[in-house]
Parts: structure tokens; sequence; C-alpha cells
């Protein structure tokens, strides 16, 4: 609970990140234009974060595939990972280089969960005290999104590798706050199999 004299967190303002620049190699094509429930993955993704209020919502997108049109009239800062082969931790990079100076806050998630929607990421927004990391958990396992509080940036700007943002909350247990969401929000879709069991899937 805050204690007293905290900042009214009903009004205060998360960033987002959205990771897009994924080679998708498990997947065989490119997974984010998959269409579901009449939008690709890509443009859901970055309407579910809008809508749940991140602002500004930063997507970072790949060099060898045209996805900005996916994005028009969604209020977001689009950026390029040039480099993608280089593991998730670059566009965790430049997703924060984006961001204002005084971002007090980030959601960094990714775009290939179709069943998450604004109300749960809100739940998760309404969940963040400062100095905290907040990371969901569907049923048993933790997932994406997270938000992490900016005195983690530094640390999340010296990933490397395939590592994503997750490690940190190895690093500091204690500043988790887990927030359980129904396990149907932590669905992600890494391969054409894993759309089995949906109401809806692309061809």
């Amino acid at each position: 609970m805050p204690g007293a004299g905290a900042e009214d967190l009903a009004h205060r303002v998360i960033a987002g990140v959205l990771l897009a620049a994924g080679q998708a190699t498990r997947y065989g094509r490119p997974k984010l234009l998959e269409r579901f429930r009449g939008e690709s993955l890509l443009r859901r993704a970055a309407h579910t974060f809008s809508e749940a209020g991140c602002s500004p919502l930063v997507v970072v997108l790949p060099p060898s595939l045209d996805l900005r049109g996916e994005l028009d009239g969604i209020p977001a800062l689009l950026t390029e990972n040039p480099h993608p082969e280089r593991g998730l931790a670059r566009s965790i990079a430049l997703g924060l280089e984006a961001l204002p100076e005084q971002t007090q806050a980030v959601l960094i998630g990714v775009a290939d969960q179709p069943l998450l929607d604004a109300a749960a990421v809100r739940t998760l927004i309404q969940a963040f005290r400062p100095g905290r990391i907040v990371a969901p958990r569907y049923g048993t396992v933790a997932g994406n999104p997270r938000i992490y509080d900016r005195r983690f940036f530094s640390e999340l700007r010296r990933l490397s590798g395939d590592r994503g943002a997750q490690v940190l909350a190895l690093r500091h247990p204690d500043a988790v706050d887990e927030v359980p969401l129904p396990a149907r929000y932590g669905l992600d879709i890494d391969t054409p199999q894993d759309w089995s069991g949906l109401d809806e899937r692309p061809p």
C-alpha cells in the first residue's frame, strides 16, 4: 500500500516499449502480419498498449519488413533495430533511447500475445509503485509485459543478446510485485501450431 503523501498513481503516466523487431524464425513467415479478429498481431498489440494508457508508446521495428503502415492512426513513436539478429536486448535499449529523459517507468512487452487486452495491461499499470517491477503471472508462469521503474533503466540498457528484460526480476526478486492474470492472456504465438484452440486463426 502507498504511504502517506504517495503520488496519485491513477494519474501516473507509464511509457510503453513494444518489441516487434524479432525475426520469427520458428514461425517461418512474418508473424506480426498474421491477422486475429480483424487486425494484424502488430496493430493489435500497439492498439492494446495505447488504449491502456502507455504514453509515449515506442514500437521497435525490423529493417527488413515495412510494418509502418500497420500502425497508421495509432499514436506511437517508431524506431528501427538495424540488427535484430543481435538479440532482444538491443531492441530494449533502442526503445529506451527513444523515450523522453523524464520517463519515470516503462512497460515493456511483445507483439505476439493476441489475447492480451487493454484491461489486463491497465491492471498491471494500476499495480505499479515507484521503485518497483511489476510482472504478470499467468497461472504458474511469469510472463510479459512487465513494468520497470526508471532505477532499472541503466541495467536494461546493459542487457546483451537474447536475454530479455525478465532477467532483472531474477536479479531483484525483492523488488518484484507479481499480478495474477488469467492464463489466456499469456498465450504467445511462436509457431503456426500455437493458434490451435483459439476461436480465430490465420488461413
